[in-house]
């Protein structure tokens, strides 16, 4: 059930008796002292400078995160974060990256962990962070993805914006904005605390549903009360979803980020 490689990998791969997909043909390989990650929509990488690289071979974007974490978008600087952040692209791929202390000192961080999802795809990269040179290792989970999904949290999640450059994301109010250094101030979780992790992820998860569904969309907003319904999910005052329904707004804007 389990086949260990050398040179710092080692792949997980699920028995026949439990179905895997892999959508978007995945794979990672270790390629001249880097972790790429590769599918049919991106080609991720990272290596053991504090460096994760995502470049989306649809539209050419890309997306460079580096340092102390700075995040670069084709080539211009657009925000930093401090917290774990998942960045939510087009196809289903989550790329979550946990942070750790610099040794520095100074407050800052630096990405450490990367947990790469799609479908029951998976692959974490370790030892991204320079305060230990030399030990960046993937670790592959062919068939495992939701499970590698469920032992990470996401942390700020950020969706790719689907028709524009850069990311949109939910604020506490429920309104979908572009993600600059004003949201990420309010929002990253190590800053200080945004939305119930559980409602966010739902809100997002709509979000990419929307996206879906509407061609040439450019930003939506939710209504308080649907996110309020959200976050009463499994509660006992929860209205019935048929009585939910009418309490959500979905206001269709062409805005130019």
């Amino acid at each position: 059930m389990t086949s260990i490689q050398t040179a710092g990998t080692t792949s997980l791969t699920a028995t026949s008796a439990l179905p895997s997909t892999n959508p978007t043909h995945a794979s990672t390989s270790m390629q001249g002292g880097r972790a790429v990650f590769e599918n049919d929509n991106y080609r991720i990488t990272a290596g053991d400078d504090n460096t994760v690289n995502i470049f989306n071979k649809k539209t050419g974007e890309n997306y460079n995160i580096w340092g102390d974490p700075h995040v670069n978008i084709d080539g211009a600087h657009a925000f930093d974060f401090w917290g774990t952040t998942t960045f939510a692209l087009e196809d289903g791929t989550k790329v979550t990256i946990e942070t750790t202390p610099w040794n520095a000192g100074n407050g800052m961080t630096l990405a450490s962990k990367v947990a790469i999802t799609n479908g029951d795809y998976g692959v974490e990269i370790s030892g991204v962070d320079t305060n230990t040179v030399g030990d960046l290792k993937i670790n592959e989970a062919a068939g495992w993805g939701s499970t590698l999904d469920w032992t990470h949290a996401d942390g700020n999640v950020l969706q790719e914006n689907p028709a524009g450059k850069g990311f949109l994301a939910v604020d506490g109010n429920g309104q979908i904005q572009k993600v600059d250094q004003s949201y990420i101030n309010k929002t990253d979780l190590q800053k200080n605390p945004g939305l119930d992790p559980s409602t966010q992820k739902q809100a997002v998860n709509f979000l990419h549903q929307v996206f879906n569904a509407f061609s040439g969309l450019l930003s939506a907003s939710l209504s308080g009360a649907f996110l309020h319904a959200l976050g009463n999910h499994g509660g006992e005052n929860r209205e019935p979803a048929t009585r939910d329904a009418h309490r959500f707004s979905l206001t269709v804007a062409r805005l130019e980020f």
